[in-house]
C-alpha cells in the first residue's frame, strides 16, 4: 500500500509539472508580438495617454521576441534589451524582469479580452505585488497595453554586387574608414576603421531600470581589416571571447555610401550600418 501511495504521489507530482510547463509555454506564445501601452499609473499617478510616449522608453512601444522585450528608441533608433521570465505556478502569475546578470523588477500579469495587463514593483523593493493596482504609495506601475496595430516596415536592400561593379576596392576600403554603427538586438555595435587597416568594436547597451536607464559601453575586439574582390575581411586579433583570436570573418559588400553600408555577414545575414559623424 505504502508503495502504491508513493507511486501515486510521483505521477500526481510529475503531472502537476507538465501541467505548468504547458501553461508557461502556452502564456509565453501569448506574449510574443508587437505591443503598445495604452494606460499608464505609476505609484497611484495616472499618466495621460499622449504623454506616455515620452515617459516611457522607445515611446511605451516594443516587441516581445522569445523571453526578450525589445525597445527601440524613436528618436535615435537605438536598441534595448530586457530578458522576462514567468512563473505560472501562483496567483497572480508572476513575471520577473533581468538586465544581463542581475534582476530587475518582479510583478504580476493577466491577459484580458486580447489585452496585456502588467503590474509591477519597484526594482528596489523584493516584495511582488499581490494585485493589479499601483495606488499612492505603493510604489506600483500598471500598465495596459494593447497589440500594436503599425505595419511591419520592409527595409530596401539595393540588388547583390552593386558596389562591386561601380568602385573599386581601394574606394571601398577608403570609404569604410571612420566610425560605424551597426543595431541589433542586443544594442548597438560600434565598429571604427582605421587609416592603417586596424580597426576596433565597442558594444553599447542600454540598460532599462523601470523607473531610468543608462549607457554601458565595453570594448569587444581588435584586429586587422581588408577589402580585395568586394569582400571586408576581419582578422581578430584581441576579443573579449578568447575563442574568436586569430580567426577571419568575411563580409559580402553590397552596398556603400557616404552614410550607409550594407553587407552580408559570415553567417549570410543582410545588415545595415550607419555612419557616426
Amino acid at each position: 500500500m505504502m508503495r502504491y501511495m508513493c507511486l501515486l504521489w510521483l505521477t500526481s507530482t510529475l503531472a502537476g509539472g507538465s501541467y505548468a510547463v504547458a501553461d508557461q509555454d502556452s502564456d509565453l506564445k501569448q506574449f510574443q508580438g508587437k505591443w503598445e501601452v495604452t494606460e499608464l499609473v505609476e505609484d497611484g499617478k495616472v499618466v495621460p495617454k499622449e504623454a506616455i510616449q515620452e515617459w516611457l522608453p522607445s515611446g511605451g512601444k516594443f516587441e516581445i521576441v522569445e523571453n526578450a522585450i525589445i525597445f527601440v528608441s524613436p528618436h535615435d533608433g537605438k536598441k534595448q534589451v530586457k530578458l522576462f521570465s514567468l512563473d505560472v505556478t501562483q496567483y497572480p502569475k508572476g513575471i520577473d524582469l533581468s538586465t544581463r546578470d542581475k534582476k530587475d523588477g518582479s510583478g504580476i500579469y493577466r491577459f484580458d479580452e486580447g489585452r496585456l495587463i502588467l503590474c509591477f514593483s519597484d526594482p528596489a523593493e523584493s516584495k511582488r505585488p499581490t494585485e493589479f493596482s499601483a495606488k499612492e504609495g505603493s510604489k506600483h506601475l500598471l500598465m495596459v497595453l494593447r497589440r500594436s496595430s503599425e505595419r511591419p516596415t520592409v527595409a530596401k536592400v539595393e540588388p547583390a554586387g552593386t558596389t562591386a561593379k561601380v568602385l573599386t576596392d581601394a574606394q571601398v576600403a577608403n570609404m569604410l574608414r571612420g566610425r560605424w554603427r551597426y543595431n541589433d538586438n542586443v544594442g548597438s555595435l560600434f565598429v571604427t576603421f582605421n587609416a592603417d587597416n586596424t580597426f576596433n568594436t565597442v558594444r553599447e547597451v542600454t540598460e532599462i531600470r523601470l523607473f531610468q536607464k543608462f549607457f554601458v559601453q565595453t570594448p569587444v575586439s581588435t584586429g586587422k581589416w581588408s577589402v580585395v574582390n568586394g569582400k571586408l575581411t576581419f582578422h581578430i586579433l584581441t576579443s573579449v571571447k578568447p575563442e574568436l583570436v586569430n580567426k577571419l570573418f568575411d563580409f559580402n559588400v553590397r552596398s556603400i555610401s557616404d552614410g550607409d553600408f550594407i553587407f552580408v555577414d559570415y553567417l549570410g545575414r543582410v545588415g545595415q550600418a550607419s555612419r557616426v559623424n
